[in-house]
């Protein structure tokens, strides 16, 4: 998931790039990172999140909450983006919208994985995997 997270933030940045080209190149752009953040963000609430029981339910259950609240911004945000891009205007805030994926990412590197690997035992791991592998 994590190399998910350095090929979004690249396709971020074309996208990013192709918004002062012809509009065909800005929609194929954005196609291309939505569709990326989109299947990682679905991967990561169906294929993760759907194994995992944490052992302290209260610290374990308060991370899932702010993690799928950040998904549902990025979602929005990307619906407003398209919304722009079919009207053929600039995506608006596309730099506020980066600055908040980076914050999600950071904060999905640093507290949510670190967690899950420490609280999921090998069997669940496996599972995972492969519910990843079988979605990609």
């Amino acid at each position: 998931m994590v190399k998910d997270h350095c090929k979004i933030e690249k396709l971020l940045d074309e996208f990013e790039a192709s918004t002062q080209k012809e509009h065909k190149t800005i929609l194929n752009a954005f196609n291309k990172f939505s569709w990326e953040l989109e299947k990682h963000i679905f991967v990561e609430e169906k294929a993760i999140f759907t194994s995992y029981n944490p052992k302290n339910v209260v610290e374990g259950y308060t991370m899932l909450p702010k993690l799928t609240k950040q998904h549902n911004v990025l979602i929005n945000k990307l619906n407003n983006m398209r919304r722009d891009i079919y009207r053929r205007t600039k995506p608006t805030d596309l730099y506020g919208f980066k600055e908040f994926l980076i914050g999600h990412r950071t904060f999905e590197e640093k507290e949510v994985y670190p967690k899950l690997d420490k609280d999921l035992d090998n069997f669940d791991k496996k599972i995972i995997l492969k519910k990843i592998n079988d979605i990609i």
